[in-house]
C-alpha cells in the first residue's frame, strides 16, 4: 500500500491514541518529504523537524482541522516545507549578524591606513588607497565607510540604503580583490 493509498485517517486517530507504530508510519512520511526538500544541510535536525511537525499534526487533527483524510498528506508536505523554510531564514539571519571573515593582511593593511590616516599614509598605504579607488564604486563605498570612517556595519548599510547581507557581500568582494593584489605582489618582492 503507498502513501497516498493508506486510510490517513486511522493513522492519525492511532496517533492521537499514541499507538507507536502510527507515529512512526507519520514519521516516515515527514522523512520522505524532508529527503524531497533535499534538506540535508539540516540533516542533525530532522529529529526536530519531524517532532514539531507531529506536534502541529496532532495540534490540528485534535482541534477538528483535519477532517479530509485526502488532504493529510498535502498537509504534512506543506506543513514539513514550512519548518524547513523557517530554519533557513533563521540560519540566514544568523548569517547576517556574523562578522565578514578577512586575510589578516589586508585588515592589517586596511587598519594601519585608518590609524595614520591617508595624508600622513606611506607609499604602500597610498597604494591601497589607490587600489580600493579602483575597485566598484559599491564597494568602494563599503571600505571607506568600514575602514577610513570607521563606521558600523550597520551605519554603512543605512546610510547607503544597502541591505546588511548585501553590504557585507560586497565587503568581502572587494577584500578579496584587495587580497588578491596585495598579498601576490608581497610574496613576488
Amino acid at each position: 500500500m503507498g502513501r497516498d493509498e493508506q486510510d490517513w485517517t486511522a493513522i492519525v486517530d492511532r496517533l492521537l491514541a499514541g499507538d507507536r507504530l502510527a507515529f512512526l508510519e507519520v514519521n516516515r512520511l515527514i522523512t520522505s518529504f524532508l529527503a524531497q526538500l533535499r534538506a540535508y544541510e539540516f540533516r542533525d535536525e530532522w529529529e526536530d523537524l519531524r517532532q514539531e511537525v507531529v506536534m502541529s499534526l496532532v495540534a490540528n487533527a485534535r482541534a477538528g482541522r483535519l477532517r479530509d483524510p485526502q488532504a493529510l498528506v498535502g498537509y504534512v508536505r506543506i506543513i514539513t516545507r514550512n519548518k524547513v523554510v523557517d530554519r533557513l531564514k533563521a540560519r540566514l539571519r544568523r548569517h547576517e549578524k556574523e562578522t565578514v571573515e578577512w586575510d589578516d593582511d589586508v585588515a592589517r593593511a586596511l587598519l594601519e591606513t585608518r590609524a595614520t590616516g591617508p595624508d600622513g599614509a606611506g607609499d604602500d598605504l597610498r597604494e591601497l588607497w589607490a587600489a580600493v579607488r579602483e575597485l566598484p564604486i559599491e564597494q568602494q563605498q563599503v571600505v571607506d565607510g568600514i575602514y577610513r570612517q570607521g563606521k558600523t556595519y550597520e551605519d554603512v548599510a543605512a546610510e547607503t540604503g544597502i541591505p546588511l547581507g548585501t553590504m557585507k557581500r560586497r565587503l568581502r568582494d572587494a577584500l578579496v580583490v584587495l587580497r588578491a593584489r596585495f598579498v601576490d605582489d608581497r610574496r613576488e618582492r
